[in-house]
C-alpha cells in the first residue's frame, strides 16, 4: 500500500508540472522545461536517470513509422529513471509529459496553466492527459526507494515526448533506443479500467481548394456530420466481443469535426478501426460515404490522410501484469476491473513491434464534456488522481514480488 505521507507531495507536483508548459504541435513541442525537472525529481527520489534526443537516435527521422520527420525536436529530451539490479528482468512503466493546445481557448474559465488546488480538485492543462501519470512515477520512485536493495527486478521509468501530435514518435524513440521490458505499464487511460489493447485509425483532412461560401462549408458539415453519427451507429455492432464493449468510443468511431486550421476552411474525419478490419475495406467505405454525402462538391476539397495510421493492437489476456493490476484495483476500488481497450494510442509500438505485452491505466472518470482531457476547463480531483496513483504502485509492487 501507498502510505499517505507521499499524497500531499504527489499532489504538489501535478500542479507543478501543470504550471509548466508542454504543448505539442505539428511544428514541434515544448517538452524540454518539464523534462529537465521530471530528470531532477527521479534524480532526487534516488533513480539512475538518463536522458536522450531526437538526434541522438539517427534513424528515427527515416523510419516508417515516424510522423512528420521534419518538426522541430530541439530541447525535447526522453527522460529514462531506473531502479533495481541494471541485469534484471524489467518492467517498463510510462507517462507522456506533453499535453494537446489549447482547444477552444475562449471557452476556458481558468487560467489553463492554473496548477491549482480547489475543493478537492486539481485545475490546468494536462493534469489528467498526462501529468498526473508523471507524477505517479515519480512518487513510485520516492516509494521505491528504500526497499531497491532487495528489488530482484528492475522498474524502468519513462517520460516520453510527442504522445499528443506525432502519432506514435515518443514510442518509436524507444523502440530505436534499444528498451527491453517483460511488460509495459502504461499511465494514460481512464476510469482507472485495465486497457489490453488499442483501436487503430487516422484521421481524413479536407481542405476547401478555394473560397468556400459560409453556407454551403455548413451544409457539408451538417450533413458529413449526420452521415458519421449514422456510419457508427451502423458500426456499433462490431464492437460486440470481449475487450471492445467497453471501449469509450464504441458509438462514435467515426466522427467530424472542424480543423484547428483557421486559415482555409477545413474538416476532420477521425476514425477508429478495429483489429479485424482491413485498412483498405474501411478506407474504400470512408471514401464513399464523403463522395456519396458531398456529391459533386466533393471536387471542392483536398483530402488526404494523416499518416502513419494507428495500428490495432491487443495485449494477451493471459499477461501476468494484468493479475498485478487487477488485485491492486480490487484491494484499493473492492469491485472487479473492466477489461477493455482504449480508443486509440501510441501503446501499439510497443506492443506491435517491441513485442511487449502492455496495459494502459488511468484514473479520470469522466471522459467528455468540459473537464475531461483535451476539453475547456480539464481538472481532476484528488480523489481520482490519488486512487490511480495507489492503485498504480500496487500493481507495480506485485509484480516485484512475483
Amino acid at each position: 500500500m501507498l502510505e499517505e505521507e507521499f499524497k500531499q507531495r504527489y499532489v504538489e507536483d501535478i500542479c507543478q508540472f501543470v504550471r509548466i508548459p508542454s504543448i505539442t504541435t505539428a511544428q514541434g513541442g515544448q517538452e524540454g522545461p518539464l523534462q529537465a525537472l521530471v530528470a531532477e525529481q527521479m534524480r532526487l527520489a534516488g533513480a539512475r536517470v538518463r536522458t536522450f534526443e531526437v538526434d541522438d537516435i539517427p534513424e528515427f527521422r527515416t523510419h516508417p513509422l515516424c510522423h512528420g520527420p521534419d518538426r522541430n525536436y530541439k530541447n525535447r529530451p526522453t527522460v529514462i529513471g531506473e531502479l533495481g539490479p541494471e541485469d534484471a528482468p524489467a518492467l517498463l512503466v510510462m507517462a507522456h509529459s506533453d499535453t494537446v493546445p489549447i482547444f477552444e481557448p475562449n471557452e476556458w474559465t481558468f487560467d489553463p496553466f492554473l496548477g491549482q488546488v480547489k475543493d478537492n480538485v486539481i485545475y490546468g492543462l494536462g493534469t489528467t492527459d498526462d501529468k498526473w501519470g508523471v507524477a505517479t512515477m515519480i512518487t513510485a520512485i520516492r516509494a521505491l526507494k528504500p526497499r531497491e536493495t532487495q528489488m530482484r527486478r528492475k522498474v524502468i521509468f519513462v517520460s516520453t515526448i510527442d504522445e499528443e501530435s506525432g502519432v506514435g514518435n515518443g514510442m518509436l524513440l524507444l523502440k530505436l533506443a534499444g528498451i527491453k521490458a517483460e511488460a509495459a505499464f502504461y499511465l494514460d487511460g481512464y476510469q482507472l479500467n485495465i486497457l489490453l489493447g488499442t483501436m487503430g485509425g487516422s484521421s481524413m483532412h479536407l481542405h476547401a481548394k478555394d473560397s468556400m461560401d459560409p453556407e454551403k462549408y455548413s451544409r457539408h458539415f451538417a450533413d458529413l456530420h449526420a452521415a458519421c453519427i449514422d456510419f457508427s451507429r451502423r458500426r456499433a455492432s462490431l464492437f460486440n466481443k470481449p475487450l471492445l464493449n467497453n471501449n469509450a468510443i464504441r458509438d462514435s468511431s467515426v466522427c467530424l469535426r472542424q480543423s484547428q486550421d483557421e486559415k482555409v476552411l477545413s474538416l476532420m474525419i477521425s476514425f477508429y478501426t478495429l483489429p479485424d478490419e482491413s485498412r483498405e475495406g474501411f478506407s474504400g467505405e470512408l471514401e464513399s460515404l464523403v463522395k456519396t454525402t458531398l456529391g459533386g462538391d466533393y471536387t471542392l476539397y483536398n483530402i488526404s490522410v494523416r499518416q502513419p495510421w494507428f495500428e490495432p493492437a491487443i495485449t494477451p489476456l493471459e499477461t501476468p501484469f494484468v493479475k498485478c493490476l487487477g488485485d491492486s484495483i480490487r484491494q484499493r476500488m473492492g469491485y472487479e476491473p473492466v477489461l477493455s481497450t482504449v480508443s486509440k494510442q501510441d501503446i501499439f509500438v510497443i506492443i506491435n513491434h517491441c513485442r511487449i505485452p502492455s496495459v494502459s491505466f488511468g484514473c479520470l472518470q469522466q471522459v467528455t464534456g468540459r473537464g475531461a482531457f483535451h476539453q475547456p476547463d480539464e481538472c481532476l480531483s484528488i480523489t481520482e488522481a490519488w486512487n490511480g496513483c495507489s492503485i498504480a504502485y500496487g500493481a507495480i509492487c506485485r509484480w516485484l514480488e512475483n
